[in-house]
């Protein structure tokens, strides 16, 4: 029996988000694009997330890892250890996505194979989930460089193998990739 890799590795970082974990892990479970893995690391934290992502180890799919607190860039390496898929992206515990978003996003790179990650639009939302605002990305052919616009660490999905290629992230910065 032969299993296949799924084409994108989800992964979400947790520390201490109990309440919006649950809406993050089902985000993925109710994508339209079908073909990922979702590996959920908690990075230490002392609220009752645990019991939150305790309901989803039987999941088809899904892997979880407890780790010490070791911080983001740290987390995202363990990540890019672990993860199977051809692309790989972030999705921190207190974010989601639209059911459509992974099947929108894989697209352009299945495209280009030279093409090394792509990242969206996104919305602003309050604790109750109220759209507060709205990041609109930009014309990057006709209006700004990458440079101008980076891409938001969060909900960019990078080809892996490109990633592995300039050794991951840097852990020296704590807070941002």
């Amino acid at each position: 029996m032969t299993i296949s890799k799924p084409l994108v590795s989800v992964y979400i970082t947790n520390y201490n988000y109990e309440r919006f974990i649950e809406q993050s892990i089902q985000c993925i479970l109710d994508q339209t694009f079908k073909d990922w893995e979702l590996i959920i690391i908690d990075d230490g934290s002392t609220d009752g997330s645990k019991a939150i992502i305790e309901k989803y180890r039987n999941f088809p799919g899904v892997t979880i890892i407890y780790q010490q607190n070791k911080g983001l860039n740290i987390t995202n390496n363990v990540a890019m250890r672990v993860a199977c898929g051809t692309y790989i992206m972030r999705l921190d515990a207190d974010d989601y996505l639209v059911p459509e978003a992974l099947a929108k996003m894989i697209a352009p790179l299945e495209a280009n194979p030279e093409l090394g990650l792509v990242f969206p639009d996104y919305y602003y939302v309050d604790a109750v989930g109220n759209i507060t605002g709205e990041e609109r990305r930009h014309n990057f052919e006709k209006e700004v460089s990458l440079y101008d616009q980076p891409a938001h660490g969060a909900c960019t999905m990078i080809r892996l193998s490109y990633l592995k290629k300039i050794g991951g992230y840097n852990e020296s910065f704590t807070c941002q990739d």
